[in-house]
């Protein structure tokens, strides 16, 4: 019982400390406004918007496709991206997110 409640406690702790660790941001253009996608809900994650206007030239010439939704874990490097289709548009669902997210957080 004793081992019980300090895995509990372990696991509270770990998700406590979780959205510290992983970054959720959705780049677009201004132009492209109308095909946001609403991130919103999703659990465990820092979640930023950005206009690719704004961005720094560097990373402006690493995003090939908008939208595009870049998971970064607590190192500030990508882990996973999701990028729009020739629609502008991007399928996956607000659940592959969320298991990218968790995936990351389970490997560390």
């Amino acid at each position: 019982m004793r081992n019980l409640i300090i895995i509990v406690f372990m696991l509270f702790g770990f998700l406590a400390n979780a959205q510290d660790k992983i970054t959720v941001i959705h780049f677009n253009y201004k132009w492209n406004s109308k095909n946001d996608y609403n991130l919103r809900g999703l659990k465990n994650a820092k979640i930023q918007y950005a206009w690719l206007e704004e961005q720094p030239e560097n990373i402006v010439e690493t995003i090939r496709t908008v939208p595009v939704i870049v998971i970064l874990n607590k190192d500030g490097k990508v882990k996973m991206q999701y990028a729009a289709d020739l629609t502008f548009k991007i399928q996956a669902t607000k659940e592959d997110i969320q298991k990218s997210i968790n995936r990351i957080l389970i490997d560390k």
